[in-house]
């Protein structure tokens, strides 16, 4: 049985009001991967966990991740 929610269904879940505690995105040619964990979001580059956001919205956690690496914006 496959255990990881396959991105289609992420997005009608999402869509549908529904949180899902993990999304990966494209970022200046990084695979990212925004997961909960503990009302807050820890950012992965692969395996290697690289920051910790603290909220608990994705969209807050993702810009605030962009603030935080493009400090001069």
């Amino acid at each position: 049985m496959i255990k990881e929610t396959d991105r289609l269904s992420q997005a009608l879940l999402r869509r549908h009001g529904i949180g899902v505690k993990q999304k990966r995105i494209h970022f200046r040619g990084r695979d990212l991967l925004f997961q909960l964990h503990n009302a807050r979001y820890e950012v992965f580059n692969g395996d290697r966990c690289i920051a910790t956001v603290d909220t608990n919205n994705i969209n807050e956690a993702i810009k605030q991740f962009k603030a935080l690496d493009h400090p001069g914006e």
